[in-house]
Parts: C-alpha cells; structure tokens; sequence
C-alpha cells in the first residue's frame, strides 16, 4: 500500500491510504507515526482502510508521509560512482575540503564504521514543498536517495532482522549546503538541517510492495538528467544499513533513514542549486518526488516605536 499525509485545507495533517485516484483518511491513528507504533499495524492496515471515508487526491495536499519522526538518519559515500566523484580537479577548487579530507585519512586510515550522520527532523517538507535557499550561502546542493521508515523497534539485530522492520520505502533528498559542509570536520550535520532540506515523498510505499533489489534512481535538474544509479549497487543494502546502525542506538517506528546517494551531485562540477530551479527525483517502484527552489525571502524591518 501507499501511505501518505495529507491536508484538505480544513484542519491539520492527517494519515491516509492512496487507491487509485482516492484517499482513503484513516480514522484511529492520528499520525502515520502513530500507526507504525501499532504492535499489528501491518495486519490492521487492511481494515482500517475499508471503513476509512474516501476523497479524490486532487482535493487534498500531500505532505511528508512521515513529517514528524523521531529520527532522520543517513548514510555518507554508500555509492562507489559516487565516492569516484573525488577527483582532484574538484579537490583543488575546494581547497577546504581538501584538507578536512586529508586531516581525516591521517587520523582515520582504516574506519571501521561507515560514515553515518543526521539530518535536524525539522529539515523535513513534503512533494511540491519549495527547498529555501538560504541567504548566507551560494552552494546549495541536491542529493537523491531512497529512504527507508522503521517499522518495528529494533536494537543491535541483523540484517535479516533489520529488513524485516522495514515498513516501507520512500524517496529522499539529502539537500546540503556545501558552504556550511566544508566549514570544519564535524559540520556535515549543520550543512543538512537547514528548514525545507529534507523533502520526503510522495508516499511511503510499504515493504511488501517494494523490491530495492529491482530498483533505478533517476535525479532531474530542470528536466535533465543528473543522478542515475540501481539501488542494488549501493555499498550497504538498506536492510544492512539498518542493522548497523541499530548497533549503535535503537530505531523505532516512524525513524527515516536515508540509503545515500549516487555520483551525479551539482559540487564536483560546480553546479548548484538557483531560485527558479526544479528538482525531480524517480524511483521504479515507488514514484517520484518533486520541489521548485526559491531564494529566502527579505526580512523586513520591523518599525520602532
């Protein structure tokens, strides 16, 4: 099933089902957040649905199938195109980054955990949802990924385990201000929790009907084509992703996290995200995610007296 969030212009976010051109509004759980709380949400879902009153899709808002999770997780250079990006033409006209990456290679030769960070939840927008551009950076950049949503509240587990607590899957984009990135070592986290840099979306379609294995990535900048990758060629597999990370906190249902993305990204060509921009991302399986760009708005002084 395709899980979403919605709104109809009359009240606030509300959990629904996508069938067809319908939503179906869920009455009982209050979040999407709140169902995948349920111990038997998965069983429960099916009836739910058919006493759930219905409304065209065209009538309401989609938002972020999960805008309030308890985590946001992702996962750096999980990608071999994308960990080829690093070339040194790009290392010489980023002179910062190079020596954060040369400073990081001497004291960290032989890492033995992946490089896992977080994205500030209140980063997060839905479909449609403009990506804000903030005024004090020229280096905004898009980053497509498949995402996955925990289903079941798992600690230190397998990737067996971990792939059972998959609730399902939705498209991410890990938008980063480069500017911010390369500031010093441990900057990544600030550079991705910028308001409106965590578009999710459109749904979350659940596990039983998404194959990961069977999947493309596809990432548009104005209609043309910038990211392309297969989800199987990712270094961690999402359930391999989850099972490492459970070792070091615990994910419960509703936590995002992001798989990483693929080599195609706007920094090592210098190319980055304008006011008036569109990004589009596709995945097989799941659908599409879409956001214009815009430039923050002026502040205006507010008159003394």
């Amino acid at each position: 099933m395709r899980l979403t969030t919605f709104h109809t212009g009359d009240g606030g976010a509300r959990p629904g089902v996508i069938l067809g051109e319908d939503v179906a509004e869920l009455t009982g759980p209050a979040s999407i957040r709140e169902l995948l709380g349920r111990p038997d949400w998965a069983a429960e879902l099916p009836s739910l649905v058919t006493r759930s009153p219905r409304r065209p899709l065209t009538d309401v808002r989609q938002c972020a199938p999960v805008p309030d999770p308890p985590k946001y997780l992702a996962i750096g250079l999980n990608a071999p195109d994308h960990r080829k990006d690093v070339t040194v033409r790009w290392l010489v006209r980023e002179p910062r980054l190079l020596r954060i990456a040369a400073g990081y290679l001497l004291a960290h030769p032989r890492p033995r955990h992946p490089l896992f960070f977080a994205k500030a939840t209140s980063s997060i927008c839905g479909p449609d949802d403009p990506i804000v551009l903030p005024r004090d950076a020229s280096k905004v950049d898009w980053e497509g990924e498949l995402a996955v949503v925990v289903g079941t509240r798992i600690h230190d587990v397998s990737p067996e385990t971990a792939r059972r607590a998959i609730a399902g899957y939705l498209i991410a984009n890990d938008v980063s201000v480069r500017d911010w990135q390369t500031d010093n070592p441990t900057s990544a986290a600030m550079a991705k929790g910028y308001p409106s840099h965590g578009p999710l979306g459109p749904w979350l379609v659940t596990a039983d009907r998404f194959d990961p294995r069977d999947s493309e990535l596809r990432t548009y900048l104005n209609g043309e084509l910038r990211q392309r990758g297969r989800i199987a060629d990712l270094i961690l597999s999402p359930a391999e992703i989850l099972s490492r990370l459970s070792g070091f906190c615990v994910l419960e249902p509703g936590d995002v996290i992001a798989c990483g993305t693929f080599s195609g990204t706007g920094w090592p060509v210098g190319r980055f995200l304008r006011p008036g921009d569109t990004v589009r991302i596709e995945v097989d399986g799941i659908g599409e995610l879409t956001n214009p760009v815009s430039a923050r708005p002026a502040v205006t002084p507010t008159p003394s007296g």
